[in-house]
């Protein structure tokens, strides 16, 4: 508030100062006779733009006195004053133009802000709806929690910032990873809730869930019709996390087989987060694994199943992600010390 403020005072000053270096061309040009007293229709229309209508109305009376007959002559040389009817007219004009003014750049303004809101409330229903998908994911998958969801989106910031990317790539990454798993919506209950070890042909199936998460992904993306950057962007990496963090650095993963860079950056962060989380996490067939064994197999697999410059980072912040699980593991299983 004190910054609007005080850019408005250099408003005023710097309209002030139009009027009277406006004034003093009109005197030097010779009169009113010349073409320079329209330049007192830049102060007023700046003013009713800027500041506000009663502003712009004082400038419009102001500019008007100082072309008035008593100010300003209808010509200096030879001089001849102005008449009454001729500065009163022309009051009446930049009065008109000032009202004007402020009235179309009000009404623009009432509808930019209405458009601008309704906007913001479809962008928060984009993304409601999007995390209703992520909650009809964890509703059908027992091991998915919103609890999970919401530290991968920590892991993910500690990396993304280590990493120093811009701001706008760490929020998008780090709210994209909440759709990783989104494809699992599309895999039957026998094989997404079956308590024990899934048989080959039950493996491959569960494979795919990348590639219905991406699918997911394109039909939000098609029938939106997205044209802004940001969302375009938000939409891509989303796309891309959910359906590349299950592929490995050296190309053993699925459900494509590649590797290396070909891997987006974002799907490699979201590997080790996801991954750190699970071997945390308590399922049906399998414990939960202490910090230091989750730390341990994630960088005996440096290089093969991850990015090395990840695992490194990775090992940089490892107490750090601790503290996440600690902060916002389930109250059943949180605990003060999970060296």
């Amino acid at each position: 508030m004190t910054g609007e403020r005080l850019s408005k005072g250099w408003i005023r000053l710097i309209v002030a100062v139009m009027l009277a270096s406006i004034y003093a061309i009109v005197w030097a040009a010779g009169g009113t006779t010349h073409a320079a007293p329209h330049l007192f229709y830049i102060p007023i229309i700046l003013s009713a733009l800027v500041l506000s209508w009663q502003e712009s109305l004082a400038t419009a009376v102001i500019g008007a006195l100082l072309m008035s007959q008593w100010l300003m002559p209808l010509s200096r040389e030879p001089l001849i004053y102005q008449t009454t009817g001729n500065w009163v007219l022309r009051l009446f004009i930049w009065v008109g133009v000032s009202l004007w003014t402020s009235f179309v750049f009000s009404f623009w303004e009432r509808r930019s802000k209405a458009y601008q809101a309704q906007a913001g409330e479809f962008a928060h229903l984009y993304r409601a709806s999007l995390h209703a998908l992520v909650s009809l994911t964890e509703l059908r998958d027992s091991d998915v929690t919103g609890k999970h969801i919401n530290r991968l989106h920590h892991y993910t910031r500690l990396l993304t910032e280590y990493f120093k990317m811009s701001e706008e790539q760490r929020n998008i990454i780090a709210w994209s990873i909440a759709f990783h798993d989104i494809g699992k919506v599309a895999m039957p209950d026998s094989i997404l809730k079956k308590p024990g070890p899934l048989t080959p042909d039950e493996w491959k199936t569960m494979k795919e869930h990348p590639i219905h998460g991406a699918k997911i992904i394109d039909s939000i993306g098609k029938k939106a019709k997205i044209t802004d950057p940001f969302v375009q962007e938000y939409l891509q990496t989303t796309r891309d996390i959910a359906l590349y963090h299950h592929e490995w650095y050296d190309g053993s993963g699925y459900p494509y087989g590649i590797k290396g860079d070909e891997i987006p950056l974002s799907a490699r962060i979201a590997a080790v987060c996801d991954v750190y989380d699970s071997l945390r996490s308590e399922r049906p067939y399998k414990r939960a694994f202490t910090h230091d064994e989750a730390v341990e197999i994630i960088l005996s697999e440096c290089g093969t199943h991850f990015d090395p410059m990840i695992c490194r980072a990775f090992e940089s912040l490892a107490d750090q992600f601790n503290q996440v699980w600690c902060e916002h593991a389930e109250s059943r299983r949180k605990m003060t010390n999970t060296a």
